[in-house]
């Protein structure tokens, strides 16, 4: 990692610090300063890796729209178009995944079983949701299928790329899983200040991981 990116990489700590305070101390106004500025400084992260990266402009796309999705869930009575910006970042994660070494089969094709625990954890989770839903199961259906989809294909990655890159990208797509959940809890069941810390650390860490990966892949990445 060079320098500019190592600048990039702390100034984004410090803006994922900034709102993690703004949210303890209920400082939502103050939030329109530091969520907003998250996912370009990843953007810029990845521009600037490009050369490592053959498929960045599919990360690149999921960024922005991960970025359209956190101004869109800031504003009232726009959670439907917030929740499809991130059901489309997923899409481009999931698209980027499947392209990187096409031609060679991955853990999950090889061992299908071992994707039977997410497939297991989002059907309870949406089951023990659904009763919070009303009018929004199935838009919330449709993107827990997705983030599920997205998680099993980081984990067919394994095999695909170098190991280091593997237990990045599944990390950042677990963490993804796993902010998301807490997000619909928070959402839906139940409110704290506490599950709103955790859904932002685990965000900002799953992003981040995911743009980690994509440029340790360079060696393995066909287009």
């Amino acid at each position: 990692m060079g320098r500019n990116q190592r600048i990039i990489s702390v100034l984004y700590l410090a803006v994922v610090l900034a709102d993690l305070l703004f949210i303890y101390f209920s400082m939502d106004a103050y939030r329109w300063l530091s969520k907003p500025l998250l996912m370009p400084l990843l953007m810029l992260l990845v521009f600037l890796n490009k050369q490592a990266i053959p498929l960045y402009r599919w990360m690149l796309t999921g960024l922005a729209l991960s970025w359209a999705g956190d101004v869109l869930l800031q504003l009232k009575d726009f959670f439907i178009p917030g929740l499809i910006s991130f059901l489309l970042a997923h899409c481009c994660y999931i698209t980027y995944f499947i392209k990187i070494n096409p031609g060679r089969k991955g853990l999950l094709q090889q061992q299908p079983l071992i994707g039977l625990p997410v497939f297991i954890y989002i059907v309870i989770f949406l089951w023990l949701l659904y009763p919070f839903l009303d009018a929004l199961k199935i838009p919330v259906t449709v993107y827990g299928i997705t983030i599920g989809t997205m998680l099993l294909m980081s984990i067919n990655l394994q095999q695909k790329v170098n190991r280091g890159a593997a237990v990045l990208f599944f990390n950042g797509a677990l963490q993804f899983v796993i902010s998301d959940s807490i997000l619909a809890v928070n959402l839906f069941a139940y409110n704290s200040t506490v599950l709103s810390l955790c859904v932002m650390t685990t965000y900002a860490s799953a992003q981040y991981l995911l743009v980690k990966a994509s440029s340790s892949t360079e060696e393995s990445v066909q287009l």
